[in-house]
C-alpha cells in the first residue's frame, strides 16, 4: 500500500505551515511595536489598541496570537532577556578567573543594553532599582536577575577565597555591581547615547576593580583591564 502523502494531505500541511509563518510574523510585528511602545510611553500608559495600529494589525490579529497586553509585556521580556542571556553563554569559554570572569558578563550585559536602546529605555522606566527583585513585574525578569545573580555572586566567592577581592558578603558585592551598572547605562541614555559605548564599558569595569579588589592588587588589575579593552 503506498503512503505517499495525497495532494489534499500535501495542501494541508502546506496551508498550516503558511498560518504557521504568519502567526510568527504577526508575533514578530507585535513585539516590536510593543517594546518601542513601551519604552516611549511606558506600560500602564499604552493601550492594547495602539499596539494593534503600531504593529499594522487588526485587533482581532492581535488577541488571536496574545490574551492581553501583559502577556505581550512578557513575550518582549522574554525574549531580550533570553537573547541578553545567550549573548553571554555563547559569546565564549567564561574565564575561570573570577575578575576576568566578571569582567566577561558585565561587559557583554552593558553592550547589549546598550545595542538595544528601546529595551533599555524599557527597563528604566519601570523604575525598579536592579539590585534587587523585590518589585520586578514579569516571570522573565526574575529568572533573569535571579541567574544573573547567581553567576556574580559565585565569581565574587571564588575572588575572595583567592585573595582578589575584599572580604564581604557575596551577594551584596553582586547585587551591588549591578546596581552599578544600571546607574552607567541610565546616565548614558540621558545623555542620548554619550559616551561611546567602548568608554561606559572602560569606566564601570574600572570602577568595578577600585571597589572590590584588594588594594595592593589595583593598579595591576587595573593596568590588565585596560590592556583587555585596548584602552
Amino acid at each position: 500500500m503506498s503512503t505517499d502523502p495525497t495532494a489534499s494531505e500535501r495542501t494541508d500541511d502546506a496551508s498550516r505551515h503558511d498560518e504557521g509563518d504568519r502567526r510568527a510574523g504577526y508575533r514578530a510585528a507585535i513585539l516590536a511595536a510593543a517594546e518601542s511602545a513601551f519604552a516611549e510611553r511606558g506600560y500602564d500608559a499604552t493601550k492594547v489598541q495602539d499596539l494593534a495600529r503600531e504593529a499594522g494589525v487588526s485587533l482581532t490579529t492581535l488577541y488571536g496570537v496574545f490574551p492581553g497586553k501583559w502577556e505581550i509585556f512578557c513575550a518582549v521580556q522574554e525574549l531580550r532577556l533570553g537573547e541578553l542571556l545567550r549573548t553571554v553563554l555563547e559569546a565564549g569559554p567564561i574565564p575561570s578567573d573570577p575578575l576576568a570572569r566578571l569582567c566577561f558578563g558585565i561587559e557583554r550585559y552593558l553592550r547589549f543594553h546598550m545595542d538595544h536602546p528601546n529595551f533599555l529605555r524599557l527597563e528604566l522606566r519601570e523604575g525598579v532599582p536592579w539590585g534587587t527583585t523585590d518589585e520586578l513585574r514579569t516571570p522573565p525578569q526574575t529568572r533573569a536577575w535571579k541567574t544573573g545573580l547567581a553567576m556574580m555572586t559565585q565569581a565574587f566567592r571564588d575572588g575572595m577565597a583567592s585573595g582578589l577581592f575584599e572580604e564581604d558578603d557575596p551577594e551584596i558585592c553582586a547585587r551591588t555591581t549591578t546596581a552599578m551598572s544600571q546607574v552607567r547605562l541610565a546616565l548614558w541614555h540621558r545623555a542620548g547615547g554619550v559616551p561611546e559605548p567602548d568608554v561606559v564599558v572602560h569606566r564601570t569595569l574600572g570602577q568595578l576593580v577600585r571597589t572590590f579588589v584588594r588594594g595592593d592588587q589595583v593598579g595591576a588589575k587595573l593596568a590588565w583591564l585596560a590592556e583587555r579593552l585596548g584602552m
